[in-house]
């Protein structure tokens, strides 16, 4: 076919050439849309080559079926003549002559092309032809590039939405999918830092994007072991040991920063191939995807970290599996609650003449507290506050799944593992040891106060604090302050629950006798039992 070309040929398909290089070039640099591109180009290619009309169908910036087209096509829509399955030259009934072909770029279709002649020029065919190749080499290449930007993305508006779902691991599988439904991705590993559990990793595992192995379902052995050896290691850069715990597939890894240091590491992405590595393209999207899932991570742990100020992990856990779970569950209610108060005794005198800095005494209610919380959590309980050396714990919240005897049950179940933990435990304190020796005490003690009564509970305040507020409050706050040294006393509507109960360990328990106390500010005198050992 070169044989076949003429000088004005040539110099024509080379002003061609640089024609259309020069408006697509012109076009980019002031960022204009493919209508403006085009509304550019087809009036100089016209003139051109002397056409009587010019256009192409392709995606648009937004992926949709667009056709942009100039000149006369006699009043019919010029999309029309792209429709038929001829491409190359052809005569129209009215006489005229209509050249198209596909565009594309290495077999990849990303659209079509036709330009239209007056009177019949078939006998042009393969000039026409060779005109019309000039033109696609260049429109060939920047409508690919168009579209895989906006392939890009639209990929990443899909990432996002996924991502927005309130619960974050079906968030997480939305859009590893719509990942793997762009690119072909055989492997996909999300670790990622627990930020209420100190030193608790998370992981969810996919193939070809659907959901292998995840740390709170199917659990991966291999994973698990790497887990339990390395702890949080495995999430810094660089470290080669989770890799390692694949099979040293060849992998590429994108580490989940929620700062510039490696300290602040939220987690890591390890994505691996069958061995013939990924694409350029779909190592952006890679990237893209973890600095979406950074911030979406950032996010999830400032709600988890909110939520632990009074619930526990595995609550935390059950109401972030909830999109709506603020609605549901933590929305002010009237219920009767369960209520522990537990105070340290003689928590001012310890101060005055044993901690005496305020930095020690911070530490000690620390020490003290962390525990006694984490004992609430155990049985079921919700940290509402604390006053002081107080700590006050809620039963029945957020679910109110149990009833008042289950749950004037593990308020008891607590004050006697927070009793216990306080004689043995932290009455083995140096500091507590030493006051012991001065003031000729056997250790350090509690008094609580345990009570089953209604109350409004949810989040209130603008720190969306979770609490309770009732006549049954304060009166527990009254019954923990009648409280001696090493005393739990249970209010009589707590007992008279318990005593419903079939649990063994609640059906052992002894009180003695009932006792009643006036209390200032309270109507009625307070009727409660002293829990014995």
């Amino acid at each position: 076919m070169d044989a076949e070309l003429t000088y004005d040929e040539l110099k024509l398909l080379r002003a061609l050439n640089r024609t259309v290089d020069d408006s697509l070039e012109e076009s980019l640099k002031e960022r204009e849309s493919l209508q403006q591109t085009f509304k550019r180009l087809f009036p100089v290619l016209m003139e051109l080559l002397n056409a009587k009309g010019a256009v192409v169908n392709t995606l648009d910036e937004e992926l949709a079926q667009a056709t942009y087209h100039h000149g006369d096509f006699g009043g019919v829509f010029p999309g029309t003549f792209l429709e038929a399955s001829r491409w190359g030259v052809r005569k129209l009934t009215n006489g005229d002559t209509f050249v198209s072909q596909v565009l594309d770029l290495v077999g990849h279709p990303v659209g079509a092309m036709g330009l239209l002649f007056a009177g019949d020029r078939t006998a042009d065919a393969p000039k026409l032809g060779r005109i019309l190749d000039t033109i696609a080499e260049e429109l060939d290449t920047v409508l690919a590039s168009i579209q895989t930007a906006s392939e890009k993305q639209g990929l990443l508006v899909n990432i996002n939405h996924s991502l927005s779902n309130r619960v974050f691991e079906t968030g997480m599988d939305g859009a590893v999918r719509a990942l793997c439904e762009k690119v072909k991705v055989p492997g996909f590993l999300l670790m990622y830092r627990d930020a209420v559990e100190s030193g608790a990793l998370h992981y969810r595992s996919y193939k070809y994007g659907q959901l292998e192995f995840s740390s709170n379902g199917t659990r991966d052995p291999q994973l698990d072991a790497a887990v339990r050896s390395h702890g949080q290691n495995l999430i810094l850069p660089h470290d080669q040991k989770l890799k390692e715990a694949l099979g040293n597939r060849k992998a590429v890894e994108t580490v989940l920063i929620s700062g510039v240091a490696e300290s602040h590491a939220l987690g890591k992405i390890m994505v691996w191939s069958g061995g013939e590595g990924f694409s350029a393209y779909t190592m952006d999207l890679l990237r893209l995807l973890g600095s979406t899932l950074s911030q979406r991570l950032i996010d999830y742990n400032r709600e988890r970290i909110h939520l632990s100020q009074f619930f526990s992990g595995k609550t935390i856990d059950e109401l972030l599996r909830d999109p709506d779970y603020e609605r549901n569950y933590l929305k002010p209610r009237a219920e009767e609650v369960g209520i522990l108060f537990a105070d340290i005794n003689g928590f001012t005198r310890i101060c005055e003449q044993v901690l005496e800095r305020p930095e020690r005494i911070g530490k000690f209610v620390d020490d003290w507290s962390e525990e006694a919380v984490r004992i609430l959590h155990r049985h079921g309980g919700v940290f509402d506050k604390m006053v002081g050396d107080c700590v006050i714990g809620l039963w029945g919240p957020p679910f109110f799944k149990d009833d008042g005897p289950s749950r004037a049950g593990a308020a008891i179940k607590a004050a006697i593992e927070i009793q216990r933990f306080t004689r043995d435990t932290m009455s083995a304190h140096p500091e507590v040891s030493r006051l012991s020796e001065i003031l000729q005490l056997p250790g350090l003690g509690v008094a609580i106060g345990v009570n089953l009564t209604p109350s409004f509970c949810g989040l209130f305040g603008p720190n969306r604090n979770y609490t309770s507020f009732s006549t049954g409050m304060n009166q527990t706050a009254r019954l923990q302050s009648l409280g001696s040294f090493r005393e739990t006393l249970v209010m009589d509507s707590a007992k008279t629950a318990v005593e419903k109960s079939s649990d063994p360990e609640l059906k052992a328990l002894r009180f003695g006798p009932v006792v009643e106390t006036p209390v200032k500010n309270v109507a009625q005198p307070l009727r409660y039992f002293k829990l014995l050992e």
